[in-house]
């Protein structure tokens, strides 16, 4: 009898621990100029795409990080209509920003065609976002994208991969002053930060660099329960231009308007995302 090893996959978070599950099947794995690709079939979680060995998202919960970088930016501006995405190249985020069909254009910049050709064709819940032909896709390194220019967007949503290799520019103060710079009035940012439990220092980073773009008043963070992410709770920096807080900002009525069937976001959680625990209000003291 011909005996076939189980294929196992774990995602290291410290030298000590990580995150694992068994694997079904492999279904590509392509070098890019910039990082590594794998696309794997799993038994709990679906279709899975790794970049560089780090899970990006899962099948079974990438509602949770589209929804929440997407929706939350969108209905705490007041009347937007131009958004850039920086990232995104699994086509998730462009997928949520499409639903909002009052905008006047969304472009996504992204770095590396190979991740939105195989998100196309191995993982369409997401790359299906790119089939919106509303949606401009260039394929481009978006922090040249953002240099001299300036008030061109209400939202800019950057769904980055962790803040080294390809995406280390994207946490830096140069990469959120131009941000600041594209902003209209009143504009939002949103960007990954990792969260608070395994990486506490690339959290601060990207918050530290936002404040100094923004100021300190105007950068705040948010969480959503994401459980195949490190820690099961990733954070969401968020910086505006002027105006209140995003908190205690929420278009009822245009969100009432657009009937969105959404399965993690809802208007409780836009203002709950915000009520952060302890430890976590101790580190952004440091």
């Amino acid at each position: 009898m011909a005996y076939f090893p189980e294929l196992w996959f774990t995602e290291k978070y410290t030298g000590t621990c990580g995150f694992t599950f068994k694997v079904k099947r492999v279904l590509n794995t392509q070098q890019s100029p910039l990082q590594r690709l794998d696309i794997l079939e799993t038994y709990d979680f679906g279709r899975v795409m790794l970049l560089d060995g780090l899970i990006m998202f899962t099948e079974r919960d990438e509602f949770v990080y589209h929804e929440m970088i997407a929706h939350l930016p969108l209905f705490a501006a007041h009347e937007p209509k131009d958004v850039l995405i920086i990232g995104g190249g699994d086509g998730g985020t462009a997928r949520e920003v499409s639903k909002h069909t009052y905008l006047n254009s969304i472009t996504n910049v992204e770095i590396d065609e190979v991740v939105v050709e195989n998100s196309k064709k191995y993982t369409p819940f997401v790359g299906s976002g790119f089939d919106n032909d509303r949606v401009n896709l260039i394929i481009g390194d978006g922090i040249e994208f953002v240099k001299n220019k300036s008030e061109l967007y209400d939202v800019v949503i950057v769904d980055s991969t962790d803040p080294f290799g390809p995406a280390e520019g994207l946490f830096n103060v140069e990469f959120y002053t131009n941000v600041r710079n594209i902003l209209r009035e009143g504009g939002i940012v949103v960007a990954q930060a990792e969260n608070a439990y395994y990486d506490k220092r690339w959290m601060m980073r990207s918050v530290n660099n936002m404040r100094k773009a923004f100021g300190v008043d105007n950068v705040a963070i948010y969480q959503a329960a994401i459980p195949t992410y490190p820690s099961g709770t990733w954070v969401f920096a968020i910086g505006w231009k002027s105006g209140e807080h995003p908190r205690d900002r929420f278009d009822s009525d245009r969100f009432e308007g657009l009937g969105l069937d959404l399965k993690y976001y809802n208007p409780e959680i836009h203002r709950a995302a915000f009520v952060l625990p302890n430890y976590v209000k101790e580190i952004l003291k440091g």
